[in-house]
């Protein structure tokens, strides 16, 4: 798996969790640590269950990879 940037994270979560987007933002140009990392992270992965729940497997599979990135980042 290729890499997400810090601009394709926070465009997905922009555009299907934009509840998100404060708690991704607190550090410019810095994915999130500790405590608003694992929120976010769970927020998205609660959220792809929904989408592939309703049949919208891409949208699902974006936002696991979101999260999946910012786990990878975050350690």
């Amino acid at each position: 798996m290729s890499r997400l940037s810090y601009d394709d994270c926070y465009q997905s979560i922009a555009r299907y969790a934009p509840d998100m987007l404060s708690h991704f933002n607190d550090r410019w140009e810095r994915f999130p640590q500790g405590g608003n990392a694992a929120m976010i992270v769970n927020f998205l992965n609660d959220k792809a269950q929904e989408y592939y729940k309703f049949g919208c497997d891409e949208v699902g599979k974006e936002l696991a990879n979101v999260a999946g990135e910012i786990i990878f980042r975050e350690k």
